[in-house]
């Protein structure tokens, strides 16, 4: 670099170059042909002359000085640093002519770190108050010369080591702080950053336009997601820095777990640059966490449909499936990312596994999880899908006929392999009340079910004919002498993602005491369908034809539909309804024999369902109302409003046990001896469930 001498100063220069006496060479021709090129101020030729004499007299200290000047009048400033180390060799003694010109040559020749040592050994050297200012600045810009220097070359811990060292000469004003907040940026200490930032504000608020959005991103990354989105609202509503605060804004909202505004931000800023994959990708991820798959699931598309190699699309892709209850869809794509090492992409994949019912393939990709989320996904959901169980406790109910049935039960299932398994149960209900229209004292019968249960997966979540689970129970039951045979068939079909058909047939009893003496059993089939079009709507209804052992035949049809208004917790609105007809309705000519068999019967109601699993709790609540209809043998209707509570909560103790407990109360029961009219029903159970 250029630095101008005053003409003075030159001319003092020559003068004492000019009448210098050193023998060896004081004579020399170009010695005087070079110093009458400096003094015309043609440096390059006098170097040269310089260079050759200084090959000659390498030892002579003043040669060497003269040479120096020569280079550094030339901006030549690593050439003359190097004369001048070399003469502070030849000539330690003389350090204090050669020390400020070698501190300062090094300094604009970019080596810092020697020109900050200099400087530091004149400071420490000097006591005149002009040599330690002169040294002070230098010491000042060497030191930022080397932070900078550590900056370019992304070594930020030797950059702020600089600057730590600065900060001890010299009171950083706004600007250099400004800097050291940058590069503390850099080396991602992010809450230092941001804290540098907010100082450098402090000493010059008039700087807030340019350092808003600095600031507001650092401290976003700090963690403080809050004070971050306080700050890009702030930048958004100045106009500051847009359309990246947009970006700022939109990722400081999903920090906050606040997706609807974090979509609303990416809005704008794909309003702007609508080729931004980025925004693209940002506003699928906000669409697929507010709860609207379908939106994300449409950008994600779009993304692989320009790219089919981007990855994160295909894994948003994936996730929208699986949130969309399009599990077996979800698995599919997730086969076709490599999921080797990216634990994360491992977790969501075995989600989806575990939701399309194959707990067995999902436990695999979560051995090495690490994330706590992962390991109680893991540990307290999909491994006890795996494993041995065992469940035990108590049922209870009673009603308004006084009828009252304390069921204990045990049961105990061995998973053979990861496709079938077997399950022995028995059941010990007592029974108490009253025989129906009769005057006879309170009786109890003592009851018992022993029965055993096999079922098995079949199919492929790959497949494209479904996944089907079938089960077979048989058993026997005792109610005081009378004897009869349990079995049951029960299948479970999912033949594609959104829709589940549920099949069943068996036998059963009525459990009162009127029917119990009469020996009343049944066998029944039933068909259900359940469909899910989004995650927010769901649609059931099913057929079920029970033929009773008096040759009474009921027809029944079931329906419900819901609408999730809120999704955690899962907040449901719907309307459930059911009807049934008899083929024998009780009437004047037909004893009541213990069971609920008017002629037809029609029960509707609105309901509100709550559920949530907030580990390690997990409960169900459902409030509905709604009016019946009845008409029996007779011909004699009745009608009345009726209403349903109940609801259940869950304690998962560790991985291997679970405290359930359930209860509720209807006014309404279509099975009871009663009828609708004034009949109420209460129930409740407590369970400890194993796995092990």
């Amino acid at each position: 670099m250029t630095r101008a001498l005053p003409a003075l100063t030159l001319a003092l220069v020559l003068m004492v170059l000019l009448t210098a006496v050193k023998p060896a060479f004081a004579v020399h021709p170009q010695r005087d042909e070079a110093r009458l090129l400096v003094g015309a101020r043609d440096y390059a030729p006098a170097i040269e002359l310089y260079r050759v004499l200084v090959s000659q007299f390498p030892d002579d200290t003043d040669l060497l000085i003269e040479a120096a000047r020569v280079e550094g009048f030339a901006d030549r400033n690593e050439a003359a640093a190097d004369l001048y180390e070399r003469a502070l060799r030849v000539a330690p003694t003389r350090q204090a002519d050669i020390l400020p010109s070698l501190a300062w040559q090094s300094l604009w020749a970019g080596r810092f770190e020697r020109a900050a040592a200099l400087f530091q050994q004149r400071m420490n050297g000097w006591s005149d108050a002009a040599s330690v200012s002169d040294s002070r600045r230098g010491l000042i810009e060497s030191l930022l010369g080397q932070a900078r220097s550590h900056t370019a070359a992304q070594d930020y811990t030797g950059a702020l080591d600089a600057y730590a060292q600065l900060a001890r000469v010299d009171r950083a004003d706004a600007e250099r702080t400004a800097e050291v907040a940058r590069v503390l940026g850099y080396a991602d200490r992010n809450a230092e950053s941001a804290l540098a930032w907010r100082q450098a504000l402090q000493l010059a608020p008039e700087r807030r336009t340019d350092w808003l959005l600095p600031l507001a991103w650092q401290t976003l990354w700090s963690g403080d997601a809050a004070a971050a989105r306080s700050l890009f609202s702030e930048a958004h509503a100045e106009g500051i820095g847009l359309p990246e605060t947009w970006r700022g804004l939109a990722q400081a909202c999903a920090a906050l777990d606040r997706h609807p505004c974090a979509a609303e931000a990416w809005r704008k800023l794909l309003a702007d640059q609508p080729d931004d994959r980025a925004a693209q990708r940002g506003l699928a991820r906000a669409l697929l966490w507010s709860d609207d798959p379908a939106g994300a699931r449409e950008i994600y598309a779009t993304l692989l449909q320009a790219d089919p190699s981007d990855a994160d699309a295909r894994l948003g892709l994936a996730q929208s499936d699986n949130f969309a209850g399009r599990h077996r869809a979800a698995v599919g794509e997730f086969d076709r990312l490599d999921a080797s090492a990216d634990p994360g992409l491992n977790v969501a994949k075995a989600r989806a596994l575990y939701w399309a019912g194959h707990a067995d393939e999902a436990m695999p990709l979560l051995a090495d999880v690490t994330d706590e989320g992962a390991l109680w996904l893991r540990d307290y959901r999909i491994r006890r899908d795996t494993q041995h169980y065992a469940s035990a406790g108590i049922d209870w109910s009673d009603d308004a006929d006084r009828l009252r049935i304390v069921t204990p039960f045990a049961l105990a299932g061995w998973r053979r392999s990861p496709t079938d398994f077997f399950e022995v149960g028995v059941r010990l209900p007592q029974i108490s009340g009253y025989e129906t229209g009769t005057r006879s004292p309170r009786r109890t019968v003592s009851g018992s079910e022993i029965s055993a249960t096999y079922g098995l997966r079949l199919g492929d979540v790959r497949g494209g004919r479904g996944t089907l689970w079938p089960s077979f129970t048989l058993g026997r039951r005792d109610y005081d002498g009378w004897q009869s045979t349990v079995w049951r068939a029960r299948l479970r079909y999912v033949p594609a993602d959104l829709w589940r058909i549920d099949a069943e047939t068996g036998s059963g009893i009525i459990d009162t005491i009127s029917a119990l003496r009469n020996e009343v059993n049944f066998r029944d089939v039933s068909v259900g369908v359940t469909y899910t079009p989004t995650p927010r709507w769901s649609f059931a209804g099913s057929v079920a034809r029970l033929e009773f052992d008096d040759d009474n035949q009921r027809n029944r049809v079931a329906w419900r539909g819901d609408y999730a208004l809120w999704t955690r917790p899962q907040i449901r609105l719907g309307i459930e309804g059911n009807r049934f007809e008899n083929s024998r309705p009780w009437d004047i000519n037909r004893a009541n024999r213990g069971y609920y068999n008017p002629d037809r019967y029609l029960e509707y109601r609105a309901f509100m369902s709550i559920y949530d699993d907030i580990r390690p709790w997990s409960y169900y609540a459902k409030a509905a109302f709604g009016r019946y209809d009845e008409t029996d043998g007779d011909g004699n209707g009745a009608s009345g409003r009726n209403y349903l509570l109940e609801g259940w909560v869950a304690y998962d103790i560790g991985p291997g046990w679970q405290l359930r407990a359930a209860a509720g109360i209807s006014d309404s029961e279509a099975g009871s001896p009663g009828g609708g009219s004034g009949y109420w029903r209460r129930f409740g159970s407590v369970t400890l469930n194993a796995w092990f």
